[in-house]
């Protein structure tokens, strides 16, 4: 159903995404992908028979987890423990991108992707604010969205989120109607990953005034300025690497370094903000199609990635969600 990488047919999406991992493996050496270090610990697994697929990930002050169940159209709410407290039903089909704010107000992109028809469905796709104890509700505008992916909140409570087929970037303001916010170039995807429509704009971060959003076919990592009159300033290449192939979701520390999931890569990296680039976790780790992460806020935990291991379209699925402790402290939730 609706995430990156479910918007074709089942069948057509495994041959292709098996054909990219065969790629993936050379590119991977070439980028030093370091080995197994044995850091990376299972904080919760899911059943693959069961359809228990996570794609976005996000943490609330609390140190709560919560993690969007691509193929059940649910978000689940997890405790610290690893216990699953809350199963929220969301309308249409393919949760995929998450945020929450401090009062525990979750974010969520939905793409409500068909697969008889090949279409998203205006009905029912958009960014959903969910309030703590209560239903879903479609913030307005977001239903002209092509393919919601990613989203992410500024201090002020104005939403940001990534039009992936689009390769744009739609703002929210608080208390507003959607708009199309930046449709830069930069944020556009090639086609080459085979699956009959681009793959840009994905994972998308806040801080101080400026937006960060991965491109996921060409492998880069894109500034935008939020402008004081709310609008999008110049687009500029932060990072761009082979060793960022297929990067979706992202998160970012309080040093402004750069986290990434790659799905294809099997990986997780940190880009700094000299260019460089670091892996610091590999399919020998666990990594099974890491999608999206996210840092921990609980006690001992906010040096501590989040990694959703989505694995959806592996030969051998080890869905759940991992632990990657990375020394450095996220950036705060907003």
């Amino acid at each position: 159903r609706g995430s990156t990488f479910t918007c074709v047919a089942l069948g057509a999406a495994l041959t292709t995404m098996r054909m990219l991992a065969a790629i993936a493996a050379g590119l991977a050496l070439s980028a030093g992908v370091a080995g197994a270090s044995g850091h990376v610990q299972t904080f919760v697994s899911f059943d693959p028979a069961a359809g228990e697929f996570p794609e976005g990930i996000a943490v609330d002050k609390y140190g709560n987890v919560y993690v969007s169940m691509t193929e059940l159209d649910q978000i689940w709410k997890i405790d610290p423990s690893g216990t699953v407290l809350v199963e929220i039903d969301v309308p249409g089909e393919g949760p995929a991108g998450l945020a929450v704010d401090a009062a525990g107000t979750v974010y969520a992109a939905i793409s409500a992707f068909d697969l008889e028809t090949g279409q998203t469905d205006p009905a029912t796709r958009g960014v959903y604010r969910i309030r703590p104890e209560s239903t879903a509700e479609r913030l307005p505008g977001t239903g002209a969205m092509l393919f919601p992916n990613d989203v992410t909140l500024d201090k002020q409570g104005n939403v940001y989120a990534t039009d992936t087929s689009g390769g744009t970037v739609w703002r929210v303001p608080r208390d507003g109607s959607a708009e199309l916010w930046s449709g830069d170039p930069l944020l556009a995807g090639d086609g080459s990953f085979g699956f009959g429509f681009p793959i840009g704009a994905n994972g998308i971060a806040f801080r101080n005034g400026e937006l960060i959003v991965a491109n996921s076919e060409r492998g880069r990592l894109v500034r935008i300025p939020v402008e004081p009159d709310g609008s999008a300033g110049e687009a500029t290449v932060l990072t761009e690497s082979t060793a960022l192939l297929g990067a979706d979701g992202i998160a970012l520390d309080v040093h402004g370094d750069v986290y990434v999931a790659s799905a294809i890569l099997y990986t997780v990296v940190r880009s700094g903000s000299d260019g460089s680039i670091e892996t610091l976790a590999t399919a020998d780790d666990g990594l099974n199609q890491p999608s999206t992460l996210a840092f921990g806020t609980g006690k001992g935990e906010r040096q501590t990635l989040f990694v959703a291991n989505f694995s959806i379209f592996s030969a051998t699925p080890t869905p759940g969600v991992l632990k990657l402790p990375v020394g450095v402290p996220g950036q705060p939730l907003p």
